[in-house]
């Protein structure tokens, strides 16, 4: 089981990732390089894939985001970048859109954003996910099933690929 040292320390060091909250992010503009930096910070200590540039345009052009002012992106394009490139892998694009929308629509984006972050911060951790004076207890029922969902999903790819690290199945005989 001692093969299985890179997934262990894999999940150690998971437990140890913490996404920032809307006051711990920039506040002043930001170009489209500085944005994708930051973003693309984050995601790298949970293992996903990066966000590029062009990634960024497409989603403007999609309306999946809004539009920068002046070339630059404010606070709430930021967050909502977070969050689809943390959930692109697990939902589609109207998807997330849909599920951000519906959250914040009876709620300030930045109270939702930083409930949103307290759960997955929680789940990284391993520990129970705080519980506060929910004003919709739908909605974060919501983000911690896509939450466990998109964390699930690393999991499995992270032990698959250790276990075959260790061993490789047989192949297929064709008859």
């Amino acid at each position: 089981m001692d093969k299985l040292e890179e997934y262990q320390r894999w999940q150690n060091n998971l437990a140890r990732v913490r996404f920032p909250r809307w006051k711990e992010l920039p506040t002043l503009g930001l170009y489209v390089d500085q944005v994708v930096a930051i973003v693309n910070e984050q995601l790298n200590h949970l293992g996903i894939e990066p966000l590029t540039k062009s990634m960024v345009n497409n989603y403007v052009k999609k309306k999946v985001i809004q539009a920068p002012i002046k070339k630059k992106y404010a606070v709430n394009q930021l967050v909502d970048l977070l969050l689809i490139g943390l959930l692109k892998s697990n939902f589609s694009l109207d998807d997330i859109r849909a599920g951000i929308a519906q959250v914040t629509m009876n709620s300030y984006p930045q109270a939702a954003y930083d409930r949103f972050v307290e759960i997955l911060n929680a789940l990284l951790a391993g520990e129970e996910i705080p519980s506060t004076n929910v004003i919709n207890p739908q909605n974060d029922r919501l983000m911690t099933l896509a939450l466990k969902s998109v964390l699930s999903r690393m999991d499995a790819a992270q032990l698959l690929t250790a276990m075959q690290k260790v061993a490789q199945p047989a192949p297929l005989e064709n008859n």
